[in-house]
């Protein structure tokens, strides 16, 4: 698409009105197929003309960002008919609730008790690439679905991880039993993956199949029989080092914190996001490696919208550790956690 193209689809991007008859049509039909792929039924007119519009302006970011940006790719994916508040609001605000003064004091708690992570990352030589997934350490990707328990998916995830490495054995732990039972968070309305691996550590964790996701909020009901212990506690990677998070991932799946409340998340499709957000965490995830994609270096994270989202259920986010003051692209080196055998 040249500039001038470009141009004039930004500018008609501003009204569905605006646009010519022939580019509508094939947008329509667009929003038609779309609708059939992700099932989408809308209750009256008045509503079908409000997400197609959503839709057709999120089109257009698409069209804009794939012509312009070589670094990471956008689609029409199932948040499409979302506006960025709607998006925000539903699978983002509050999921982690990251408050960097306290951190900052738990952090140096931890570390004053000698439960910092203390690798020498400097001797370590890494592998060009890793990614746990082809080591078996990696569950299929999960749907919080609209309940803010991000913290409690990017928890599991990690104990999974450490739990397989111990084990050499893969088992879904209940990200529901976290919602329910961890007293320090607010469930559907956020929380932290620290807060998850202190109550694992002492009342154990049971698994999916135990323990079911529901997506809501519910009554504590763990069977303490039925728990496995999976970890003692855990330790924070080192800040703003992405040698030091590439080190921890090859050593085990590290929980982290990153903005994902932007267009490059809503409708993020392939490849490595080097910007586009920035540090204020709101979502946890899953570092499960890194790799070069197109000479761009990004950690390999598990995401937990389903695996209809990105790279099935998976987004590159670069190394860079340059970006947003040291805090990395999307906040990713900000607050890098591990659960300990």
């Amino acid at each position: 698409m040249n500039k001038l193209t470009l141009v004039v689809f930004t500018l008609l991007a501003l009204s569905v009105l605006s646009t010519p008859t022939f580019i509508l049509n094939e947008v329509k039909s667009l929003w038609s197929t779309w609708k059939d792929i992700h099932q989408r039924v809308y209750h009256g007119v008045e509503e079908e003309a409000k997400r197609f519009e959503i839709f057709y302006h999120n089109y257009a970011k698409v069209i804009i960002n794939n012509a312009e940006n070589e670094d990471y790719k956008m689609a029409l994916n199932k948040f499409a008919d979302l506006t960025s508040a709607e998006f925000k609001a539903k699978y983002v605000s509050n999921g982690f609730r990251f408050d960097k003064e306290q951190a900052e004091k738990e952090r140096a708690e931890r570390e004053a008790t000698s439960e910092g992570f203390s690798v020498d990352y400097e001797t370590l030589a890494l592998p060009a690439k890793w990614d746990w997934r082809t080591q078996g350490a990696v569950t299929p990707v999960k749907n919080q679905q609209q309940c803010g328990s991000c913290w409690a998916f990017s928890a599991t995830g990690a104990l999974e991880g450490i739990y397989f490495i111990k084990n050499k054995k893969l088992v879904s732990f209940s990200e529901q039993q976290l919602v329910d039972c961890v007293t320090a968070d607010q469930g559907c309305n956020g929380g932290l993956p620290t807060d998850a691996f202190d109550y694992s550590a002492k009342e154990g964790i049971e698994t999916e199949a135990n323990y079911p996701y529901t997506a809501q909020d519910g009554k504590c009901k763990y069977n303490k029989k039925q728990t496995v212990k999976a970890n003692t506690g855990s330790k924070a990677v080192k800040l703003q080092d992405p040698v030091a998070l590439k080190a921890a991932a090859v050593a085990q799946p590290v929980s982290v914190g990153i903005e994902a409340d932007e267009d490059a998340f809503q409708l993020y499709s392939s490849g490595v996001i080097k910007s586009g957000c920035g540090d204020q965490l709101d979502h946890g995830v899953l570092v499960v490696g890194y790799d070069t994609i197109k000479g761009a270096e990004g950690f390999l994270v598990k995401n937990s919208w389903g695996a209809d989202w990105g790279m099935d259920g998976y987004l590159y986010i670069s190394t860079n550790g340059k970006a947003n003051s040291g805090n990395g692209v999307c906040g990713i080196l900000s607050a890098p956690n591990v659960p300990t055998l």
